[in-house]
C-alpha cells in the first residue's frame, strides 16, 4: 500500500464502521444490553429493581460501562436527543470510531518492521466480515478489549523513554479491568513481560511504578462507578470471584470441552476463514513469541481453556491481539509459500475462495441488525410518535427477552396486550398484531389486516420463490384493518 492508499482505507474502515454501527441495532448477546444499557436506565429512573437481572443483587458487574453509558445518554439529552435508539446508535459509533483508531495505530506499529505485516492489518479491519460486527458493539468484551489494546501501545511507546505514557498505559489497562474482569488474566501477563523486558534491557523499576500508578489511578473512577451503580460500598471483582468461581454459577449455563474456542473459531467465522485465521495466528505467535500481546493472550486463552463455561464472545477481548498476530502470520507465511512455487499453486485456489466468502459476508453482517426485534421496536417507536397504538403479543410481553423487560426501548405511546388465543381475541380495528413469523398464520376471526411492517424491504418480498416467507421466522406487524360486524 502507498500512503495515500493507507489513508484511503482509513476513511473506509471509519465510513464502513459508522454505516455498521447505524444498521447492527440490538445486541449481540443479552448482556450487552441487560448488564449495561438496562442498568444506567434503572439509573435514569426506567427500570424498577424487580426488574433487573439477578448480577445486581449479587453485586458482582461493573459499574462502570454502566456509568459511561449513563454518561452519554446524559449528554444526548442536553442536546436535545431523546430517541433511545440514536443514543445507542452514539454507544456504538463510539466504539467503531475507537476500535478503527486503534486499528490502524497498531499497523503503524507493525509498519516499522514489516510493512507487509502492516498493510495485513489494514485489510483485516477493512474487510474481514465480522470485523466491522464486532467493533461497533458498545459491550463490556469490547470495551475491555479497545482499552487494553490501547494501553499496550502506549506502553510499547512508553517503555521508549516517555514515562507519562506508561502512566497512562496503566490508566487504560486498570480501565480494561473494570470493563471486564476477566481481563485480569491478560494483565497478569503483560505485567510478567513487563518485569521481564525491563530486566533484558536493564531499564530499572521506573516503568514498573509508572504502570502500577496508572492502575491504581484507575481504580478510583472503577470503585466510585460500582459505588455508584450499587448505591453502596461493594467489591465487584471479590463478589464476581465468589459468585462464579467458588460456587461455580457460571456452569449453570452449561459447560464445554478444552477445545471449544479452537472448533467454534472455524465454525463461527466459517470453516475457510476461520481455519485460516488459526494457521496465521500460530504463524504469529511462533514468530513473535517475546512480543507483549503474546505474552498477554497465552495466560487469556489458558484461563478460558480450563473454565468450564466457555462463549465464544468471551473472546472478543483479544480480537485485535489476535489479528494483529495473524497479520505478522501472514507476512511471514506470504513470503515462504510464494518462495515455493508448487505448494503457493495449491493453496492459492483456496485464499481465492476464502476472500471471495468473506466479501460475500461483509455486508450482510454490516447491514443487517443484531436482533430483529430491536429494529421492530425502533419502527414502533415512531409510529406511536404521534398516536398512541394498542400492540397484541402472542404469549410474550412485547420487550420481553430472556425472562427480561428490555424497558429503555419503551414508548409511552404504545400500549402491549398479551394473548393466548387470537381468535379468543376481540381485537379492534387500528390496532397491531406482533407476529413473530412474516406471514400471519392465525388471522383475527372477522377481521381484514394488511402487513404493516417486516424487517426485509419490499423489493425483497415481493419475490417469494417456492413460498420461502411461509417458512420464515421474523418479526412482522400486522394492522386491524376493520372488522365484520
Amino acid at each position: 500500500m502507498t500512503t495515500r492508499f493507507r489513508r484511503i482505507a482509513f476513511f473506509l474502515s471509519m465510513a464502513l464502521y459508522a454505516v455498521t454501527a447505524w444498521f447492527s441495532e440490538g445486541y449481540h448477546h443479552p448482556d450487552e444490553h441487560f448488564q449495561v444499557i438496562e442498568l444506567a436506565n434503572y439509573k435514569l429512573g426506567g427500570t424498577s429493581l424487580q426488574e433487573l437481572p439477578w448480577e445486581y443483587e449479587a453485586q458482582i458487574r461493573p459499574g462502570l460501562q454502566p456509568a459511561l453509558a449513563y454518561a452519554i445518554i446524559r449528554a444526548a439529552q442536553a442536546l436535545g436527543i431523546s430517541d433511545p435508539f440514536f443514543q445507542v446508535f452514539l454507544m456504538r459509533l463510539l466504539s467503531g470510531v475507537l476500535a478503527c483508531i486503534l486499528f490502524f495505530a497498531w499497523a503503524r506499529r507493525l509498519d516499522a518492521e514489516d510493512k507487509n505485516a502492516g498493510d495485513a492489518l489494514r485489510w483485516m479491519a477493512l474487510l474481514l466480515w465480522f470485523v466491522p460486527y464486532l467493533s461497533v458493539r458498545f459491550s463490556s468484551e469490547n470495551m475491555a478489549g479497545l482499552s487494553f489494546v490501547a494501553g499496550a501501545l502506549l506502553l510499547l511507546q512508553g517503555l521508549e523513554k516517555q514515562g507519562w505514557k506508561v502512566f497512562v498505559a496503566g490508566f487504560l489497562l486498570g480501565l480494561s479491568f473494570f470493563f471486564r474482569y476477566q481481563m485480569g488474566f491478560a494483565l497478569a501477563g503483560l505485567a510478567v513481560w513487563l518485569l521481564w523486558h525491563s530486566y533484558q534491557i536493564r531499564a530499572g523499576i521506573r516503568p514498573i511504578l509508572w504502570l502500577f500508578s496508572g492502575f491504581v489511578a484507575a481504580c478510583i473512577p472503577g470503585f466510585a462507578a460500582d459505588i455508584w451503580l450499587y448505591g453502596t460500598y461493594t467489591f465487584a471483582p471479590y463478589n464476581y470471584f465468589i459468585s462464579n468461581i467458588v460456587d461455580n454459577k457460571a456452569a449453570y449455563w452449561g459447560t464445554s470441552p478444552w477445545w471449544y474456542y479452537l472448533e467454534q473459531t472455524v465454525l463461527t467465522a466459517t470453516p475457510l476463514v476461520g481455519l485460516l485465521l488459526l494457521l496465521l495466528l500460530v504463524n504469529g505467535l511462533r514468530k513473535k513469541r517475546d512480543n507483549v500481546l503474546v505474552w498477554s493472550l497465552m495466560p487469556f486463552l489458558l484461563a478460558h481453556f480450563v473454565v468450564g463455561h466457555k462463549e465464544m464472545r468471551f473472546m472478543y477481548p483479544m480480537l485485535l491481539p489476535i489479528l494483529v498476530l495473524a497479520a505478522w502470520g501472514w507476512a511471514d507465511g506470504r513470503s515462504r509459500l510464494t518462495a515455493q512455487k508448487r505448494l503457493w499453486r495449491w493453496v492459492r485456489p483456496l485464499v481465492v475462495v476464502t476472500l471471495v466468502v468473506n466479501c460475500l459476508l461483509l455486508p450482510v453482517r454490516s447491514l443487517l441488525a443484531a436482533q430483529e426485534s430491536v429494529a421492530c421496536f425502533h419502527f414502533l417507536y415512531r409510529y406511536a410518535e404521534k398516536n398512541p397504538v394498542t400492540v397484541y403479543s402472542h404469549k410474550k410481553l412485547l420487550y420481553e427477552s430472556v425472562g427480561l423487560n428490555m424497558n429503555f426501548y419503551r414508548s409511552p405511546n404504545i400500549h402491549n396486550i398479551m394473548y393466548l388465543n387470537v381468535r379468543a381475541k376481540n381485537i379492534p380495528a387500528g390496532s397491531l398484531l406482533l407476529s413473530q413469523d412474516l406471514i400471519l398464520k392465525n388471522p383475527p376471526p372477522g377481521a381484514q389486516t394488511t402487513r404493516l411492517y417486516a424487517y426485509f424491504p419490499e423489493w425483497i418480498l415481493k419475490v417469494n420463490v417456492n413460498d420461502w416467507q411461509s417458512r420464515t421466522r421474523m418479526w412482522s406487524l400486522y394492522r386491524v384493518l376493520s372488522r365484520k360486524s
